[in-house]
């Protein structure tokens, strides 16, 4: 059984959209792999600018990063909770997702890989998110993701397409997010003894085009190579530095939330 679907949204992040000369699908992407090595992890790092614990926790998970590979291990801050409410001359980079995906939650900095730890009313410090980092890598690659982006510098319009291809029979409620993030930014971040006033921000989550659900996938059993196919076309806010964006999307389970499989381009 094949399933073959296109979706196509047109979406405004923080301006108006129009759309975009049609994108090819990038097929370069790496293959999908049995052996399990394909499969990716998506830490999520909530965080806040006036947290002062957090940019030692946010080094520690970028450290795991890199001796786990980038290309397997992608991380989004997420400022969310009371810690990352702005203050005088502090940045905003809470987003309604965000909150949405902390819940009720009172401190930072926490953190859930590929979901689990938020989706089952349990947090983790970044001391314990090793274990279960290791052992999300070491599941069976499920999904593939493959990806195109075309930007307008003049316009700052935003085409990003997904191509979502099971690798795996599985059942489950799947649902497919996609995410603007923008790195390095300079803003002030409250650190022990005081304030760092050019502190660089990495890997800011600044919002979903498609909602903190996402869009349908498929309710019920998916067959290996089962496709959906989602063209999205937004205006890139410009405050945004658009050679620091990225676009991501992940597909989860919305029965428990997990996250089976991220990936992440640039967009220029």
């Amino acid at each position: 059984m094949r399933k073959l679907s296109f979706i196509l949204v047109t979406a405004a992040l923080m301006l108006f959209a129009s759309s975009c000369d049609k994108i090819d699908i990038n097929h370069t992407h790496k293959p999908f792999n049995p052996s399990g090595h394909g499969k990716t992890v998506l830490i999520k790092d909530f965080t806040g600018v006036r947290c002062v614990n957090c940019p030692a926790a946010a080094e520690t998970a970028h450290e795991l990063q890199h001796e786990l590979g980038e290309d397997n291990v992608f991380i989004m801050s997420v400022h969310a909770g009371y810690l990352a409410q702005p203050v005088g001359l502090f940045p905003d980079f809470t987003t309604p997702e965000g909150t949405e995906w902390y819940r009720d939650n009172s401190s930072n900095p926490l953190f859930s890989v590929d979901h689990v730890a938020l989706t089952d009313g349990h947090t983790l410090y970044v001391e314990q998110i090793d274990t279960p980092l290791s052992d999300a890598l070491a599941e069976e690659q499920t999904f593939e993701i493959f990806t195109a982006v075309s930007y307008d510098e003049d316009t700052r319009q935003l085409s990003m397409e997904a191509d979502v291809v099971a690798t795996a029979e599985v059942v489950g409620d799947f649902h497919v997010t996609v995410c603007i993030l923008e790195d390095s930014i300079v803003g002030r971040q409250v650190v022990p003894g005081g304030v760092d006033t050019a502190y660089v921000f990495r890997n800011v989550f600044r919002g979903t085009v498609n909602g903190s659900d996402g869009d349908t996938f498929f309710n019920g059993p998916v067959y290996v190579n089962d496709e959906y196919i989602y063209k999205y076309n937004i205006e890139l806010d410009p405050a945004y530095n658009a050679n620091q964006c990225y676009f991501m999307a992940y597909i989860y389970d919305k029965t428990d939330g997990k996250i089976m499989q991220t990936t992440i381009q640039k967009i220029k």
